[in-house]
């Protein structure tokens, strides 16, 4: 998928954590899943796939244009459940995508005012980014529209991730010793992270 042969990628931590496990298919799957609501970060994702476009085996271009169209494939999901459940099938289907009430009325705040041209901007805004899509469903608006403005909106935002990722490639060597030793200690915070997050959550609820 837009790879050129030249060879394995080095042993680096962020190879053998995501490169070796999903490959240039599951990165760009992992798009379609972050677009369609479920947390998954792009700004994780793209500067992986820019490590390896660092590295040449991938193209900077040609994958800025498949992520974009992964975003907006991702995208038809929450616009197909808005266009055609409404409300309350968003808010039903929402809670097993981790869609909180308030994020959906943020969201819905936006496009009421500022209209269908939120869909293009939302894509440079966390949280935002990823649930425009459900009130643009809500409000109609045409599907054509809804696609174009989507996918020209994740452009700039996919390039620049990607880039980060070009330009961070060359100093992970540097980088992953410290990294290494501190293994276990990100793990552990990780694993706190989450499950703070569901505690307070179910607490809200």
């Amino acid at each position: 998928m837009f790879a050129r042969e030249v060879g394995p990628p080095g042993p680096h931590i962020l190879h053998s954590s995501l490169w070796t496990q999903l490959g240039p298919a599951g990165l760009a799957f992992a798009m379609i899943l972050e677009s369609a609501g479920i947390p998954v970060p792009s700004e994780v994702i793209l500067p992986i796939v820019g490590v390896l476009v660092g590295r040449g085996v991938l193209g900077f271009w040609p994958e800025v244009l498949l992520m974009a169209v992964m975003q907006t494939v991702g995208s038809w999901v929450g616009y197909g459940i808005g266009y055609y459940g409404g409300r309350p099938l968003a808010l039903r289907f929402g809670r097993y995508v981790m869609l909180e009430e308030r994020s959906l009325a943020r969201a819905e705040g936006w496009f009421e005012r500022y209209g269908p041209v939120t869909v293009f901007f939302a894509r440079f805004l966390p949280v935002l980014r990823t649930f425009i899509s459900w009130p643009a469903g809500f409000a109609r608006m045409g599907a054509v529209r809804f696609t174009v403005y989507t996918f020209l909106g994740a452009i700039p935002w996919t390039a620049a991730l990607i880039y980060v990722g070009v330009w961070l490639g060359p100093k992970l060597p540097q980088i992953e010793p410290v990294l290494s030793h501190y293994n276990l200690l990100i793990g552990v915070v990780v694993v706190l992270v989450v499950i703070a997050f569901f505690v307070v959550r179910s607490r809200r609820r």
